[in-house]
């Protein structure tokens, strides 16, 4: 008899124990499925966190289903970005190299009128050298796909310069200060039938209070109007859609704003009642046009992968992180990390 054999339970592999571990987790005891129901969690709060073409309106991520006259959510959303482009081209240069910290927190309530909610969101911005530069780097390591600008720019400390034309923007490290605020309200157009979404209309108003020439807000309001789609399929599949149309009134740094196009899809798996995995694909057409710099025209597409946890009925914990993808190229954040905590208080 072989040493492996006489030693088997030592040597032996840990799989069957991390095997119990994840149906512990996953699987609900016997009765649960009776007792709980599966009820979606809905896509992760994100949004286009590229730091200039972010100022402008991004219109909440949202399912489509309004609060109850009475309820009220509290949520508190924390994403982490970091953020490394640079271009120079005929008309104007920059260069962005840095962490940015989005703090939020957005207010909604069921108003008096039926299947209508109305909500306000205000968060501040603080940017600095980032953080993730180590475990981004080392994650491009091991996949075996260095970026060559971060490769190139290693040695480069903060870094937030653009400029061209009229347009000139050089915010300072370690600055903190609060966003435009966006005021939104929600209305259900259609309830959820058996080859039917549930679909809501939506609204968005940017106000603007943050301080421009440090690149916390645009200085103009921005109108937002969108759907919402919604629909369980297969019990514990929930298929989401939000599509948007964002109008500016104005100009940001001497640079026109236009209209823009913004779409996020997701896919939910509800494993247990409690927990969850989402994928989305996000795409946010760019506030630029025609400036030349592409890290201001182009649009950004990126991939989402999203968990969340249901503490008790009331109380949802959401984490996530968002991927650029190569459709665009030279323009989207390089990523992000954002987790979210969202409260119901139910009808009195």
């Amino acid at each position: 008899m072989s040493s492996r054999q006489i030693h088997g339970k030592r040597q032996g592999s840990g799989w069957p124990a991390l095997g119990v571990l994840l149906a512990t987790l996953l699987v609900p005891p016997v009765g649960a499925q009776a007792a709980e129901l599966y009820v979606g969690q809905g896509l992760a709060p994100v949004r286009n966190f590229q730091p200039l073409q972010g100022l402008s309106l991004q219109m909440p991520v949202d399912d489509a289903m309004p609060l109850k006259r009475g309820e009220m959510t509290l949520r508190a959303h924390f994403a982490e970005t970091s953020t490394i482009l640079r271009e120079s081209a005929p008309t104007g240069s920059a260069i962005l190299k840095f962490g940015q910290l989005r703090s939020a927190f957005d207010v909604r309530f069921g108003t008096s009128m039926e299947n209508v909610e109305g909500g306000l969101e205000f968060a501040s911005l603080y940017r600095h050298s980032s953080g993730l530069d180590g475990l981004i780097t080392a994650v491009e390591s091991l996949a075996g796909r260095p970026a060559p600008l971060r490769q190139k720019l290693k040695n480069q400390g903060y870094a937030y310069s653009v400029g061209g034309g009229n347009a000139s923007l050089n915010p300072p490290n370690d600055a903190f200060g609060l966003t435009d605020i966006t005021l939104h309200a929600k209305g259900l157009l259609v309830a959820e039938r058996q080859y039917v979404p549930a679909t809501s209309l939506r609204v968005a108003l940017k106000v603007p209070v943050g301080d421009r020439s440090r690149a916390f807000g645009t200085g103009i309001a921005d109108l937002g109007v969108g759907l919402s789609l919604q629909k369980t399929v297969w019990n514990r599949v929930g298929l989401y859609v939000n599509l948007n149309e964002v109008l500016p009134t104005g100009h940001y740094l001497g640079l026109a704003l236009r209209g823009y196009f913004t779409m996020v899809t997701g896919v939910e798996f509800m494993a247990t009642p409690k927990f969850s995995i989402t994928g989305q694909f996000d795409y946010y057409q760019s506030p630029f046009g025609n400036t030349g710099l592409k890290l201001l025209d182009n649009g950004v597409t990126e991939a989402v992968l999203a968990f969340g946890y249901r503490f008790t009925p009331n109380l949802l914990w959401q984490f996530y992180g968002v991927e650029n993808l190569d459709f665009t190229r030279d323009s989207a954040a390089d990523l992000t990390i954002g987790t979210a905590l969202t409260y119901r208080i139910p009808q009195k």
